[in-house]
């Protein structure tokens, strides 16, 4: 899906801050717990040295301590006994404390968090924990009606993942937006899985492109920024690529991404056109839902997928396959002129959760489709097909959609 608004986006719209710091300093880290074993590591960039102290608390009691001296990469290794899980269900998180002296003084303190939780790829399936998963997301573009690109506040943060779960959707595809760390916090509290993406829209798809050079460098500051987030269950760095893109640029991204993540799945450009790529996903936008379904036919017998453009589509080799946008559906409340969504308007709100309902159960349904992502969570600017309005008013009651996202999914089972 492709945003062409109407209000312009530009200047600073993330939190910006200054930290003073002295000679030695925490500059970064990653953390790696290890689900099976319970193992987690912390790698930690030392700018200058010092001893180094971690400290590990289950809630606000403290489980493990550990000293070490530490000057450039540092790492030091715990086993959490008897750890707790995070899931959708219940999202537990860790605390953790990092402490750098120098001859004995504090030089710097960084409190952070982490979850154990597994994201893999197995047969045709998306496990979370080891468990098979279906991803029932929604599109977030991240918009707001003051701050265009920034949240009036944290509680609009917050808000907008609770819309999202109260009609049933486990998550989100974070979509032609880098979100701010703000809300992957949330994400992480409040058990909400995501795609983390970054903003290529209209992107020349070649080597020789400007652009793409800026794409690499921030594309690679996106995921060490963002790396320790539990939520963030993958990585998709190009959304609905060309049919002309230089398929060994889309490659060497995703090459890239797996060099600095080996811990997540990547796909390589949502929709199309994929060339290399862990999960294999589609956009389709057919409203008649007997048509939408039969898309989809072949491959309950075949490893046969529906590909947007399968002339030019990388062949499908077994991956988890799902429709990464889909719906659509327009419903106006708020009288936007020049609004649009998806196929005909319904005429009643009835004839709209029908559509709804009937799109839906057909992946829901489908044996081999690990998940949907319904295009949109609200509207935004003149696109009216979001579930809320702009202001974030339900346009249904929320436990209708509620019950119709949460029937189990054949995948599941």
């Amino acid at each position: 899906m492709g945003v062409v608004i109407q209000a312009r986006v530009t200047g600073i719209w993330q939190t910006v801050y200054l930290e003073v710091t002295g000679k030695n300093y925490i500059e970064n880290f990653k953390i790696y717990p290890y689900f099976e074993t319970g193992d987690v590591s912390f790698l930690l960039n030392i700018e200058g040295e010092g001893e180094v102290r971690i400290e590990v608390y289950k809630e606000d009691e403290k489980i493990d301590e550990k000293k070490s001296y530490g000057k450039g990469i540092t790492s030091l290794n715990f086993n959490i006994r008897n750890f707790i899980p995070w899931s959708i269900e219940n999202p537990f998180l860790y605390k953790v404390k990092f402490y750098l002296y120098s001859k004995g003084k504090l030089e710097d303190e960084v409190e952070s968090y982490f979850g154990f939780r597994r994201i893999e790829v197995s047969d045709k399936k998306v496990l979370l924990n080891g468990k098979p998963i279906f991803m029932r997301m929604v599109l977030d573009q991240g918009y707001y009606t003051d701050g265009i690109y920034t949240a009036q506040d944290e509680e609009a943060i917050i808000n907008d993942i609770k819309i999202a779960k109260d009609m049933g959707f486990n998550g989100a595809r974070l979509h032609q937006k880098v979100f701010e760390p703000l809300f992957l916090y949330w994400a992480d509290k409040l058990g909400y899985i995501v795609w983390g993406e970054y903003p290529n829209w209209g992107i020349k798809n070649s080597i020789s492109s400007d652009a793409f050079g800026t794409l690499i460098k921030e594309w690679i500051d996106v995921i060490d920024r963002d790396f320790n987030h539990p939520s963030i269950i993958g990585w998709c760095p190009l959304n609905e690529t060309s049919i002309y893109q230089d398929n060994e640029l889309v490659r060497n991204l995703y090459k890239i991404t797996k060099k600095i993540d080996r811990t997540r799945p990547v796909i390589d450009t949502s929709g199309y056109v994929h060339v290399e790529t862990d999960i294999y996903d589609s956009h389709n936008y057919k409203q008649n839902p007997e048509v939408f379904k039969n898309d989809f036919e072949e491959f309950k017998s075949r490893d046969n997928v529906w590909q947007n453009f399968p002339n030019y589509d990388a062949p499908y080799k077994g991956q988890p396959y799902w429709v990464s946008e889909y719906g659509g559906i327009w419903w106006d409340e708020e009288g936007i002129k020049d609004g649009w969504g998806y196929g005909e308007k319904p005429k009643t709100k009835e004839e709209f959760i029908e559509r709804y309902k009937k799109l839906t159960e057909v992946l829901l349904s489908h044996p081999k489709i690990c998940g949907f992502c319904y295009t949109q969570l609200y509207d935004v600017e003149q696109e009216i097909n979001g579930l809320y309005t702009y202001s974030r008013k339900p346009k249904f009651k929320s436990e209708i959609i509620r019950k119709i996202n949460t029937k189990i999914a054949e995948i599941e089972k």
